[in-house]
């Protein structure tokens, strides 16, 4: 398995038969032929979606997109047939793949794919938002509805997972990356959402819960960057 971050959300995972793209915003798509391409849309943000996605088939690239539906209700114009439309809190089959859908306690939803026996979580914009000033009851409610998704996912064995870390957030930034390290099984977790603020990854290691989960945690240092796993402990 590689691993591609290629900037903020957008992440590639090449498989044996398979790459999967998640987010991509911008940035260098690597060329990859010979196998088939999933792309995954999380929500209509356009940090999260950039319609250039749909250039890959000119490639001459075998891609299906998976959308959530609210792109197709905020970019409807943008958007270039075929494509496969999911909703939260669902399970899908598409061609080889099978996906379960997480709400998002932003917008659209988040997508734990089970493909070529790997489980693979993407969280999208779902995280444990906490924003300084805003008011108690809307940061309490962005909490409660991030715990019960991630619930969810406590019994799942993840191999690879995605998650947030928004600079942001300030003090908070990690509320919702300590969570998941602490509720789920998720063997190695990539941190995105970060807006270039790559030293987060240091600090976040410096931290008593970053030390807890140095072993599980990838940072990362510039887009681009490539990781390889022969296997995931």
């Amino acid at each position: 398995m590689k691993v591609t971050f290629i900037d903020h959300s957008g992440y590639l995972v090449e498989l044996e038969h398979s790459v999967l793209l998640f987010d991509y915003y911008r940035g260098e798509i690597p060329e990859i032929a010979g196998k088939k391409w999933y792309v995954f849309v999380s929500h209509f943000h356009q940090d999260h979606y950039n319609p250039v996605i749909f250039d890959l088939r000119r490639r001459g690239e075998d891609v299906t997109y998976i959308l959530s539906k609210d792109v197709k209700k905020y970019r409807r114009r943008t958007l270039k047939e075929p494509y496969e439309i999911v909703s939260w809190n669902e399970s899908y089959r598409i061609e080889d793949i099978f996906v379960d859908t997480f709400q998002s306690t932003d917008e659209g939803c988040a997508f734990l794919v089970h493909a070529e026996g790997l489980d693979i979580f993407h969280a999208g914009d779902l995280n444990w938002w906490h924003w300084i000033g805003e008011p108690e009851s809307d940061n309490e409610a962005m909490k409660t509805g991030y715990i019960r998704q991630i619930a969810k996912l406590e019994h799942e064995n993840i191999d690879l997972a995605f998650m947030l870390l928004d600079p942001r957030q300030e003090g908070a930034y990690a509320w919702g990356m300590n969570y998941f390290m602490e509720h789920t099984r998720a063997k190695m977790v990539f941190p995105m959402h970060m807006w270039g603020a790559y030293a987060l990854c240091d600090a976040y290691l410096q931290t008593e819960c970053g030390r807890k989960y140095k072993n599980r945690f990838q940072k990362i240092s510039h887009e681009g960057e490539t990781f390889v796993f022969s296997d995931i402990d």
